[in-house]
């Protein structure tokens, strides 16, 4: 449901790739960062995401021989987040956090709690198989972040918003430290459908996060992800955007604050 599919590979992930590809952007990281960034003086980047188009722990993208490598390359790194089906373990989280001495957060995408929308997604997963691996996670002392679609073809704005304060309030009781609301887009994975996918309205958007804040933003992190969002749009809804923006970014210093 997002744009990460015009990204994978038709192959196997070469051996020694990702590793190559990390080592690159961490080098870079400290090239583009201000001297007294890299000396250490002012805040360092803390956390790394390696988000990989597909699922971390899918053999075929990263294969499992390179997480020793991969270990050593963000062992300066206090949070290591990467994204996940959870179809794909088997074993192979517990051998990529042996590598890992920062904590350890997975990404998943739960999408939604609204009846019949995983199957026909296409998702490969129920909420009950996300609550297991949500409860799989928690007893490994791993992280959980949650990634939830805002509306799904032939609904309207009010129950968009809906579905996803429920999904969204599972999500927190499954232990998501983490929430990201991904509104959806035309042209991604929608093309079965026939109905219309509900206008991802900023102002709807910022009271829904607004609202989600107030209901559990006392242990969980909710923000809206913008995409491609045109902020040239008129006053009262560049000024939501605005607004959502500030929120994202005083909810990631929150988070960060919690390591």
């Amino acid at each position: 449901m997002c744009d990460l599919w015009r990204n994978t590979l038709v192959t196997k992930t070469p051996p020694g790739a990702v590793p190559h590809q990390i080592q690159h952007a961490i080098e870079r990281l400290r090239v583009d960062a201000p001297e007294s960034s890299r000396s250490g003086s002012v805040d360092r980047p803390r956390w790394i995401k390696l988000y990989n188009s597909g699922c971390f722990f899918d053999p075929s993208s990263i294969p499992p021989d390179d997480y020793e490598s991969i270990g050593r390359l963000v062992s300066g790194f206090d949070r290591v987040i990467v994204e996940n089906h959870p179809r794909f373990d088997q074993g192979r989280l517990q051998k990529f956090a042996r590598h890992i001495d920062g904590q350890l957060e997975i990404a998943v995408g739960l999408e939604t709690v609204q009846p019949r929308w995983l199957s026909r997604m296409k998702k490969r997963m129920t909420r009950d198989t996300f609550d297991d691996y949500a409860m799989r996670l928690r007893s490994n002392d791993v992280d959980l972040r949650v990634f939830l679609i805002w509306g799904v073809p032939g609904i309207s704005h009010q129950e968009a918003s809906k579905w996803t304060v429920m999904s969204a309030l599972h999500a927190s009781r499954m232990g998501a430290r983490h929430i990201s609301i991904v509104p959806a887009r035309r042209g991604n994975g929608w093309g079965e459908f026939k109905q219309a996918i509900p206008d991802a309205n900023p102002m709807v958007l910022a009271g829904l996060q607004q609202q989600l804040i107030r209901r559990i933003g006392h242990h969980t992190v909710v923000t809206v992800d913008l995409w491609d969002m045109d902020s040239d749009q008129p006053g009262d809804e560049r000024e939501a955007l605005e607004q959502i923006g500030e929120l994202n970014q005083r909810q990631d210093r929150s988070m960060n604050q919690k390591t």
